[in-house]
C-alpha cells in the first residue's frame, strides 16, 4: 500500500476530515486529536498495510508508522485540503517579523502563478515592441497589454479576496473594498477635485496596482466583522452583517487607512530607492547571493510587496535587477555537481533540476543538489553576489514582476527601449552561472563516504554500547511508558534512565533524520545500523523547548560526538518523563541480534 493509499485509508477509518480536531506527527507516528474517538476502530486501523500500532494517549489517537510518517503525514494533508493546526497545547510566541512574513506569505502564495504569468506576458510584450516586431496600435498588442496588466492595475481586487481568506473574512467582501478603492467615478478625485464623505473631506488616491492599502483594509474589515458576529443578529446574520463590515470599512480605508498607507509606500519607495542609489554595487555584493539563503528561510516573502510598491510608485524596482544572477548561479553549481559525482542518481537529479532552475524553478535543485552538499550551496552564493555587482554597476532594475533566471530577461527591458541596464542584466547572469559553476567544479563536490549496505553479500559484525549514547542507567524496553517501545514495535534496543543532559554518537556514521522538534535523531552507521534516540516520552509536545541539536541532518559523525542536549531538569518540570528509548529500527535485516545488559552485538 504506497503512502497515499495508506493516508486515504487511515482517514477513512478514524472518520474523516470531519472527525478531526487536529493532526500532527513525530519521528514515529501521526498523532490525531479527535472529535470522536469512539469513531476509530483500534483493530482495522492496525491491521493496515504499512501500520506498526494504534496508541491512545494524552488524550491523542497515535497511529505509529515508523519511518514512512513524514509522507504519510504529507499525504494525509493533501487530502483534508489544509494544515490543521493542534490547538491542545501552548503554540510557540511568533516574533512580529515572523508574523508579519507568514501573513505575506499566506496572502500571496494563490496568486503568486497568475503574478508571474502576466509580468512574463508583459516582458516578452516588452521585446516584441522594441524589437518592431508588434506595434503598440495593434490589437493584438492591446489584448495581450489588458490581459498582462489586468492583474496589477487591479491588484487592490485581486489581493483583497486573497487577505479575505487568510483573515477569515468572505472573499467578496474582501473584493469589494479592494473594488472601491478603485472605483471608476472616484479615481478623478486622485488627481483633481474635492471629495468629501458626510462632511468630512476625502484625500482620495489612485490605489490602481497598490499593495498596502487593501491588505490593511480587509485586516481592519476582518477586526470588525469578529466584532459584529457577537452580536444577536440571528437570521439576519447573513445580509446585515457584511452590510454592517462595509459600510464601517469602505469609508474607514477611504478616509483613513488608504491615505496612511499610500504615504508609508512612498515613503518606503523612497527610501529603498536612497539605500540602492547610496551604492549599487554594494547592494549587489550584499543581497545578490544571500538572497538564494533569505528564500530558503522564507525571509523572501518581507520584500515582495516592496518590490511591486516599488514598481507601482515608479515604474520598475532597483533591487530585484540584483538578484539576476542568484538562479543562474544555482543552476551553474547545480550542473557541475552533475558533471563531477560519480553517483548515477545524483548526476541525473543534477542535470534535471539545472535544467528547471535555469527556466525558474529553483526548489529541486536547492533543497535536493545544493543544501545536502553544502560547498555548491556556498558557491551559488559567490556567484550571485558577484554577478549581483555587475547589475549594481550597471544600474540594472527590473521593471515587471514576473518569472526568473532566462524568463526573468524580458522583465529587464525598458518599455523606452534596450538600455545599459539589460546589458548589464545579462551580463549579471552569464557572471553568476560561469562563477558557480567553475567554483563548484574545483572546489565544491566531496562525495559523500560510502557505506556498507546490511543486505550487501560482505558479512556485517558490529556492536553498539548503550551506554555510550548518554550517561545513566541501561534498562530494559520494557520500562518505557509507550506500549510502541516497549512492545518492541520500533524495534530492538534498550532504554536508558538519563543522567546527563548530553548525548552522543555510538558508533561513526551519519544523521539520517532530525527531527524539528529536536527531541529524536536517527543515526546510519558505517555497517548499515540505523539507530533511532528518543530523549522522553511524548517530548514532541514540547516543540523544541528545553532541547539543543548540535548536529544537522545529513551531517557525517563520529563514535563520541555530541549530537543533542537536553535540559532534563525542565523536561521533567513540564511533566514529561526523560527515559530514552535506544532502538535499532532495521533490526529485520539482520541476522543475529545478542542483547547484553548494556550493548547489542548485531551481525549478518
Amino acid at each position: 500500500m504506497n503512502n497515499q493509499q495508506l493516508a486515504t485509508e487511515v482517514l477513512k477509518e478514524i472518520g474523516g476530515k470531519a472527525n478531526i480536531e487536529s493532526v500532527t506527527h513525530c519521528v514515529t507516528r501521526l498523532r490525531f486529536v479527535l472529535h470522536d474517538t469512539d469513531t476509530p476502530s483500534k483493530e482495522t486501523i492496525a491491521s493496515l498495510d504499512g501500520v506498526i500500532s494504534v496508541v491512545e494517549q494524552g488524550g491523542q489517537y497515535q497511529i505509529v508508522l515508523g519511518n514512512r510518517v513524514n509522507d504519510v503525514y504529507e499525504a494525509v494533508l493533501q487530502q483534508v485540503g489544509e494544515l490543521i493546526e493542534d490547538n491542545t497545547h501552548e503554540k510557540t510566541k511568533k516574533s512580529l517579523f515572523d508574523q508579519f512574513t507568514s501573513t505575506i506569505s499566506g496572502i500571496f502564495t494563490p496568486a503568486l502563478g497568475a503574478m508571474a504569468a502576466s509580468g512574463t506576458i508583459k516582458g516578452i510584450l516588452t521585446i516584441l515592441s522594441v524589437a518592431g516586431i508588434l506595434s503598440e496600435t495593434s490589437g493584438t498588442y492591446i489584448v495581450l497589454y489588458a490581459l498582462s496588466n489586468a492583474f496589477f492595475y487591479f491588484m487592490p481586487i485581486l489581493l483583497g479576496a486573497s487577505a479575505a481568506n487568510y483573515f477569515k473574512l468572505n472573499s467578496y467582501v474582501g473584493m469589494l473594498i479592494g473594488a472601491s478603492l478603485i472605483y471608476p467615478t472616484l479615481l478623478p478625485y486622485a488627481t483633481e477635485g474635492s471629495l468629501t464623505f458626510l462632511s468630512i473631506p476625502v484625500n482620495m488616491m489612485d490605489y490602481t496596482s497598490s499593495v498596502f492599502p487593501a491588505i490593511i483594509a480587509v485586516w481592519v474589515a476582518a477586526k470588525i466583522n469578529g466584532f459584529v458576529q457577537n452580536w444577536p443578529l440571528k437570521d439576519l446574520r447573513f445580509m446585515v452583517q457584511p452590510l454592517i463590515v462595509l459600510l464601517v470599512s469602505v469609508p474607514l480605508a477611504l478616509l483613513v487607512v488608504g491615505p496612511i498607507i499610500s504615504n508609508l509606500s512612498s515613503l518606503l519607495a523612497t527610501l529603498v530607492n536612497n539605500v540602492y542609489h547610496f551604492s549599487p554595487v554594494l547592494g549587489g555584493l550584499v543581497i545578490g547571493g544571500p538572497w538564494i539563503l533569505m528564500v530558503m528561510f522564507g525571509l523572501h516573502w518581507a520584500f515582495i510587496p516592496i518590490f511591486l510598491n516599488n514598481m507601482a510608485m515608479q515604474g520598475f524596482d532597483p533591487v530585484m535587477g540584483l538578484l539576476l544572477a542568484n538562479q543562474m548561479a544555482m543552476a551553474g553549481a547545480v550542473v557541475a555537481v552533475g558533471l563531477r559525482t560519480k553517483n548515477d542518481k545524483t548526476k541525473a537529479l543534477a542535470y534535471s533540476t539545472g535544467l528547471t532552475t535555469l527556466i525558474g524553478v529553483s526548489e529541486p535543485a536547492l533543497y535536493g543538489v545544493l543544501l545536502p552538499y553544502k560547498r555548491p550551496l556556498i558557491a551559488a552564493v559567490i556567484g550571485g553576489s558577484l554577478g549581483g555587482v555587475i547589475a549594481g554597476f550597471m544600474q540594472t532594475v527590473q521593471y515587471s514582476f514576473g518569472g526568473s533566471g532566462l524568463l526573468g530577461i524580458p522583465l529587464i527591458i525598458n518599455p523606452a527601449g534596450i538600455d545599459g541596464g539589460f546589458y548589464g542584466g545579462i551580463a549579471s547572469q552569464v557572471v553568476g552561472l560561469v562563477a558557480a559553476f567553475l567554483i563548484t567544479y574545483f572546489w565544491g563536490i566531496v562525495e559523500p563516504e560510502k557505506r556498507k549496505a546490511v543486505n550487501s553479500k560482505e558479512p556485517v559484525n558490529t556492536k553498539i554500547n548503550f551506554q555510550e549514547v548518554v550517561q545513566g542507567e541501561v534498562v530494559p524496553l520494557t520500562e518505557v511508558p509507550d506500549k510502541v517501545f516497549s512492545e518492541g514495535l520500533m524495534g530492538q534496543g534498550k532504554a536508558i534512565k538519563p543522567q546527563s543532559n548530553t548525548f552522543y554518537a555510538p558508533f561513526d556514521g551519519v544523521v539520517t533524520a532530525l527531527f524539528p522538534t529536536k527531541h529524536a535523531i536517527g543515526l546510519t552507521s558505517d555497517q548499515g545500523v540505523e539507530l533511532l534516540i528518543h530523549i522522553g516520552v511524548d517530548t514532541v509536545e514540547l516543540g523544541g523547548k528545553h532541547f539543543t541539536t548540535l548536529v544537522e541532518a545529513n551531517q557525517a559523525i563520529k563514535k563520541g560526538q555530541p549530537l543533542i542536549k537536553a535540559d532534563l531538569a525542565a523536561i521533567q518540570a513540564e511533566g514529561y518523563a526523560t527515559i530514552t528509548p535506544v532502538v535499532v529500527t532495521n533490526a529485520s535485516a539482520f541476522e543475529k541480534i545478542t542483547m547484553t545488559e548494556n550493548s547489542a552485538a548485531l551481525s549478518t
